[in-house]
């Protein structure tokens, strides 16, 4: 599976259970506070059948007290009827207050309560007749009130009956309501957290793969780099050796034809003596190539031992080094704010002899040729420009700029091996920073490179 797609399920994976944990938190929340809900209402339900149950009693015990004094002029039977009849109010009151939310409860209770108040005014009117005259219990008049009290006893149990079936139906829906709530928040809970664990799951195999995978990877790049280390040991002993085998038959081959010059140039004609010299011009510029490409190789395999530099001094020395063999020198230097910086000072007097070099060299054709150097500190890195007023280059070979061989002025016009850029870059990109050229053909260039202001890693 390709290491982008890999990484990005692996993040769809993560982000996803995460939603699926909130959601399942925030559900989880509200499911809770709705069973709770739920539970109060079954509380509640609970609270308004003991209600009931006390203001039956009551009412009961009312008419019992009724009943008692009724037989047996007892006043203890009349104080309790007293208790009784003072309780109601306020059990009949709490009662009211707790179905006041149902709008037909509330109706069934309003007819409950006027039909209780006629039962407590009827058994206050019998005690009352009774207590007047307690021969009357075969008066046709008193016998009827007993009766209709009877009749308000009967209606008041139909409609505490009613009550309690309305309340005890509401109690089957909320507790059925509960029920359902509880199942189906554990049906949600359970399942996503399934889900969430499954993403998990899949995250944590997608992720032991990629680790798997950056370890294979990592073990083939160590792997890959010592063989490379290897190869560049090879490679540098081989050029050593290349070398050292090339300047033999090159320095033969120049001398040969300086003595031969030497001896038999009165024999030569003029096109003798031509071609002698191409010979050892070029032999001459294989030497030079050979010193640059060894140079090139250095600048790859040197230890980066980093120090403070003092920039003026050393472009003060390295300008003097690249001008010396100018016979006709006449190039001006101008040093403005020159930073100082951690780097290796033999790497970067490197970089200032082929930049300055280059500078001198493009220059020179110039009536009065200037050479430019400054610096800048840009957050963490110190940038050094070398601008000169030379023949420039033509920006669309940018490309070509920085690499071996490569050449964007006749050899003829300007000499040259086309290494020194890509020495420049490499030491630069070494240490951590960037390398870059501007120029307008005709006008001049601009190189410059940049440092860490800090010192660098070794290596």
């Amino acid at each position: 599976m390709n290491p982008v797609i890999k990484q990005l399920l692996t993040s769809i994976g993560m982000v996803a259970a995460m939603i699926l944990l909130t959601s399942i938190a925030y559900l989880s929340y509200t499911r809770t506070e709705h069973f709770v809900i739920s539970s109060r209402w079954v509380d509640h339900t609970y609270t308004v059948l003991i209600q009931l149950d006390k203001v039956t009693a009551d009412i009961k015990e009312a008419e019992s007290s009724e009943r008692g004094y009724l037989l047996t002029n007892d006043m203890h039977f009349f104080r309790l009827y007293e208790q009784a009849a003072q309780k109601l109010p306020a059990d009949m009151k709490t009662l009211q207050m707790l179905t006041a939310d149902n709008p037909v409860q509330q109706r069934q209770v309003e007819a409950f309560n006027a039909r209780v108040q006629d039962k407590i005014d009827s058994i206050h009117a019998i005690i009352n007749t009774k207590r007047e005259n307690a021969r009357l219990a075969t008066d046709p008049i008193f016998l009827g009130m007993l009766d209709k009290g009877k009749g308000i006893m009967q209606d008041i149990r139909i409609q505490a009956t009613s009550i309690l079936n309305t309340e005890q139906a509401l109690l089957r829906q909320r507790l059925k309501a509960m029920e359902e709530e509880a199942t189906s928040t554990r049906q949600w809970i359970l399942v996503g957290n399934l889900l969430a664990a499954c993403m998990l799951l899949l995250s944590f195999w997608l992720l032991i793969k990629e680790i798997q995978s950056r370890a294979l990877a990592q073990r083939k790049a160590e792997a890959t780099a010592s063989q490379l280390e290897i190869t560049n040991r090879e490679l540098e002993s081989f050029s050593y050796s290349v070398s050292h085998d090339l300047r033999a038959p090159l320095r033969a081959i120049d001398g040969y034809s300086r003595m031969f010059e030497e001896d038999y140039s009165d024999k030569l004609d003029a096109e003798g003596l031509r071609l002698l010299s191409v010979v050892r011009t070029n032999s001459r510029k294989m030497g030079q190539l050979i010193d640059d490409l060894l140079q090139f190789a250095r600048s790859g395999r040197k230890q980066i031992e980093a120090e403070p530099i003092n920039m003026s001094p050393l472009i003060n020395e390295v300008w003097q080094e690249v001008t010396a063999d100018q016979m006709a020198h006449n190039t001006q230097l101008e040093l403005q704010q020159l930073l100082t910086v951690h780097a290796d000072r033999a790497l970067i007097r490197q970089v200032l002899i082929n930049l300055l070099s280059n500078a001198v060299k493009y220059s020179k054709t110039k009536p009065e040729p200037r050479v430019i150097v400054r610096s800048t500190h840009n957050r963490d890195m110190v940038t050094y420009e070398i601008e000169d007023n030379g023949v420039g280059f033509d920006m669309r070979y940018y490309n070509k700029l920085f690499g071996v061989f490569q050449r964007l002025h006749n050899a003829d016009e300007f000499p040259g091996t086309g290494v020194g850029l890509a020495i420049v870059q490499r030491i630069i990109v070494r240490h951590g920073g960037q390398v870059w050229g501007k120029s307008n053909l005709g006008e001049g260039s601009v190189f410059g490179f940049s440092l860490p202001w800090k010192e660098p890693h070794h290596g």
